[in-house]
């Protein structure tokens, strides 16, 4: 790989998850990790298929096919019965933000990222709460800065919320790693604004980008720097 200097993440998918214990709590169905795995894989099907449809939608007009298409998949068919899940479900978002879950060895990855001289920061598509969310997970503490699209103005994949990152940073977009879980919007978004972009888990992607299947094969990545 070209000689990087920054890690910066994205947050919801990648260093946070949604909470699907409170999702199917506030739908009124039961939890089945598994089952609830597959159901957001399919959510996150539609909002990709979305950003490709139309690229300048943004994440809070997404947001509701994203809740139609999980309910589906949790069994919740009749469209009345959806329609309110769906409804109870964005209350509860809109109460306690549902992306809190800290996802598994984000703390020890970019402590062991830092410790080994990589500046880390994130990037989020975000309602103003992220910041707050990834305080609640234990994770800022370990980040220079958190960079949240409500506050910005604009969202991935527009370049110009990387290029604002990458400013801040006082780096060159070419030196710098974006890791992200949804290709059109991470993975294709930084790679246009001139940053590395590494696509976390199992989204479809064209041949060639550089995945890992979990954060911790990120540390395979980047040895320390000298």
């Amino acid at each position: 790989m070209r000689d990087l200097r920054a890690v910066l993440f994205d947050a919801g998918g990648t260093l946070i998850h949604v909470d699907g214990p409170r999702v199917c709590g506030a739908a009124g169905v039961p939890f089945d990790a598994r089952s609830f795995r597959e159901a957001e894989a399919a959510a996150v099907a539609v909002v990709r298929s979305r950003v490709l449809e139309h690229p300048g939608s943004s994440d809070a007009e997404r947001f509701p096919l994203y809740l139609d298409t999980l309910l589906r998949r949790l069994g919740v068919e009749a469209s009345p019965e959806r329609s309110l899940a769906a409804r109870r479900i964005a209350e509860e978002h809109g109460r306690a933000n549902l992306w809190s879950r800290r996802a598994d060895g984000a703390a020890e990855v970019l402590e062991a990222l830092r410790e080994r001289g990589y500046r880390i920061a994130v990037i989020s598509n975000a309602d103003g709460r992220v910041r707050g969310l990834l305080a609640a997970a234990g994770l800022s503490g370990l980040l220079e800065f958190i960079l949240d699209s409500a506050e910005v103005g604009v969202e991935k994949p527009d370049p110009r919320i990387f290029l604002a990152a990458t400013e801040r940073l006082g780096l060159s977009p070419a030196a710098c790693a974006y890791v992200g879980d949804i290709y059109e919007i991470d993975a294709a978004g930084a790679e246009r604004a001139g940053l590395f972009p590494i696509l976390l888990g199992d989204c479809p992607a064209p041949e060639g980008i550089r995945r890992v299947a979990e954060l911790s094969e990120l540390l395979e990545l980047f040895p320390p720097r000298q």
